[in-house]
């Protein structure tokens, strides 16, 4: 029996080919550098430089995975150190995540995730604060169908702060989510794979407040060699292009390119990510 998807994974192939994933290709308009390196003993460093204006931002990440936990460490140019570290199967089906930011003692966090139920993929995190603010998603289907809800809850206030429900379907060649959260706003994502190198996604969001829609549509085409490119184009006029390319053994090349098609007076935008892995 195959697992249950988590909330969050609802409409996750339309998400990736409208908004990016480091999989799926990720459109972005800072210029970002990012150069990786394993050791031989599983020890992972990355070191990342985003530049954005006339402004360059830089941190250090390392990493360790092992059978049974994971251990993340970012140090950003500001000096605040992220940690977090990941417990799996303490039982079976469950995982533990702790994460915080060292000097911020308001940071800490811990997420449990639970899929040893039949037919249910459970998570909860909490702040650890002495007012904690709660986020729960759960979620449960069978075969291709996917039913759940996630929602937050401020002990503070002893009041839910936002809430989301949703359902998704999903084929070998196609992906369906639709959702409902606490803004009234309603969002339908679909995505088609119409070929074995391409793809085509719509996302369209009804406010019942307002009674206004927005659109979002996308296409993703890879080549042979690995290449990626992607269009997408909003309600409101604006066309996002991407061309993602592996230069040659763990070095890639990513060029982002955004205009606005009904007033081309207006500036466009331009980015470019660039990973080396050695």
């Amino acid at each position: 029996m195959a697992p249950v998807a988590a909330f969050s994974a609802l409409g996750t192939t339309a998400k990736d080919l409208l908004y990016g994933s480091a999989k799926a290709g990720k459109f972005q308009y800072d210029k970002v550098l990012n150069v990786t390196s394993k050791t031989a003993d599983g020890v992972e460093f990355a070191i990342t430089a985003v530049g954005k204006d006339d402004k360059l931002d830089m941190a250090l990440k390392g990493s360790y995975a092992a059978a049974k936990y994971s251990v993340v460490a970012t140090l950003a140019q500001s000096g605040k150190l992220q940690l977090a570290s990941t417990y799996k199967e303490l039982v079976p089906g469950l995982n533990v995540t702790v994460t915080g930011t060292v000097p911020d003692v308001e940071s800490g966090k811990v997420q449990v995730d639970y899929t040893a139920l039949p037919h249910v993929n459970a998570r909860a995190a909490a702040t650890l604060t002495a007012a904690p603010k709660l986020d729960v998603a759960v979620t449960t289907g069978f075969n291709d169908l996917t039913v759940g809800g996630e929602a937050s809850y401020d002990t503070a206030k002893s009041a839910i702060t936002k809430w989301t429900v949703g359902a998704g379907y999903t084929r070998a060649d196609y992906q369906a989510a639709v959702t409902l959260n606490d803004q009234n706003l309603v969002t339908g994502l679909v995505a088609h794979k119409v070929a074995a190198d391409t793809a085509i996604g719509a996302e369209v969001v009804r406010s019942l407040t307002d009674n206004t829609t927005t659109f979002a549509a996308g296409l993703s085409k890879a080549a042979a060699d690995g290449a990626i490119t992607k269009l997408k184009l909003d309600n409101n006029g604006i066309v996002s292009v991407l061309y993602e390319q592996e230069l040659k053994a763990r070095t890639k090349l990513a060029v982002s390119g955004q205009f606005d098609a009904l007033n081309l007076n207006k500036a466009p935008k331009f980015g470019f990510g660039y990973n080396i892995a050695y």
